[in-house]
């Protein structure tokens, strides 16, 4: 690694998450029967001089420091204690052990003394309904660049983002964008913003499963090998697990079990908010593969924005010709929930107690009705675009980590049935 004669140098630390974890269809390796699945390293400052010492703490998912205990790697090569000094430019790779866990590798890298900073943009006109990314490179005094947009303020028209560099514009205008970096403050750009885009006539049909579950259940393993076919056979098809009785269960779910699961029978799976899937549902993909087929005059898009648990998002509804009653539910799901789950199936090797088992696409807030918020009937014509903008800190008491969490989408009709529905994973987009 080459050393530059700087005399002042900035350490930029982008920390991320990864868990080990185990389910009934893992090979075993990761975590253990008290719930311990994970551990995180992190750093005492994102940004140090250069020649500063920083430090290192991991944790694990249950809020335990075990610093002490476990092995800290920069570039595979264990260092003595938790603290680091970085001797020269570049990057480094920083990872964590604990018993048989490993951290996700935190990325350190050691820049030249900046000068200045910029804010920039891909465009200058953007559309109503799509994301803005900014970007914040920072200019050192050997002309190189470096992007530090990750430690970077963002404020629009003064105020600083909520959803950090993307930021999801509510309505149309301008907007004025600046940006700061430890003592630094970048040049103003502006960025016009229009409702000009068109709106489509036809959509893809795409299915939505509602699975009525819970970990004490031991005949719903049977629903949720299903869902794993029928995600496999058909990339046009949303989940919604509505837990009942268990560490998993809320208002939002018993909401919808009064609704379409009032007789309490367990597993059920609805399909469109319409039919039950039919016994035995892994043999009957079929049933989704063609609720997921053709096409619509109404369709979805979503757009996300997050910065930490800063949640903000656009969803757009399309009408491709007039509609009237029709309501617009938008919900918000986490995945990699991990729980004991109860199994009388002869699925994942037909083992009773499915320990440490992965729940996917757990509901967890709703921001609308479950059911539905009204779509007022001037939206609903022919070649219009409905949207709604939702801003959401997300609490940790019911999102446990932000980074898995997935925002589904659906206009219904007045009886509550499917009309189109899509998904998507927060932090990304998904066009119509």
């Amino acid at each position: 690694m080459k050393i530059k004669n700087l005399t002042k140098f900035f350490l930029f630390v982008a920390v991320a998450v990864m868990s080990s974890c185990s389910s009934s269809s893992d090979d075993g390796n990761g975590g253990n029967g008290n719930g311990l699945n994970a551990i995180t390293v992190s750093a005492s400052s994102q940004y140090v001089d250069f020649g500063t010492e920083i430090t290192f703490t991991v944790t694990t998912n249950k809020g335990d420091d075990v610093t002490s205990e476990a092995i800290i790697l920069v570039d595979d090569q264990g260092i003595t204690g938790n603290a680091f000094t970085a001797t020269s430019t570049g990057q480094y790779n920083v990872t964590a052990t604990y018993e048989d866990l490993t951290s996700a590798a935190v990325t350190v890298t050691v820049l030249p003394v900046i000068v200045s900073i910029e804010i920039r943009s891909a465009n200058t006109v953007y559309n109503l309904g799509e994301r803005i990314d900014f970007q914040v490179i920072a200019l050192d005094n050997d002309g190189g660049e470096t992007d530090v947009t990750g430690g970077s303020t963002v404020a629009i028209d003064g105020t600083e983002s909520f959803s950090g560099a993307s930021y999801v514009p509510g309505s149309a205008g301008t907007l004025d964008a600046d940006a700061t970096f430890n003592e630094f403050t970048s040049n103003i750009i502006t960025v016009s913003v229009e409702d000009n885009a068109s709106t489509p006539a036809s959509y893809d049909q795409k299915a939505l499963i509602e699975d009525y579950t819970g970990t004490w259940c031991g005949w719903c393993p049977r629903v949720s090998y299903g869902i794993e076919l029928a995600q496999q056979a058909t990339a046009k098809v949303a989940v919604v697990a509505v837990h009942s009785g268990d560490q998993m269960s809320n208002s939002y779910g018993n909401a919808l079990i009064g609704a379409f699961n009032p007789g309490g029978s367990y597993p059920t799976a609805i399909v469109n908010r319409d039919v039950e899937w039919t016994y035995p549902e892994p043999n009957n993909i079929g049933q989704i593969t063609t609720a997921a087929s053709g096409t619509n005059s109404t369709g979805l898009s979503i757009v996300t924005a997050r910065k930490g648990s800063n949640l903000s998002l656009m969803v757009n509804a399309g009408f491709g010709q007039n509609l009237s009653g029709a309501k617009l539910v938008v919900l918000l799901l986490e995945n990699g929930l991990i729980y004991d789950q109860e199994n009388y199936t002869s699925y994942y090797n037909g083992d009773d107690v499915l320990n440490n088992f992965v729940h996917d696409h757990v509901l967890r807030y709703a921001f609308t009705n479950p059911l539905g918020d009204a779509i007022p009937a001037g939206e609903m014509v022919a070649g219009n675009t409905y949207r709604m903008k939702y801003d959401f800190t997300m609490p940790t008491n019911i999102i446990t980590n932000a980074l898995r969490t997935e925002v589904v989408a659906m206009v219904v009709d007045s009886n509550n049935k499917i009309i189109n529905v899509t998904k998507v994973n927060v932090g990304n987009n998904v066009d119509f």
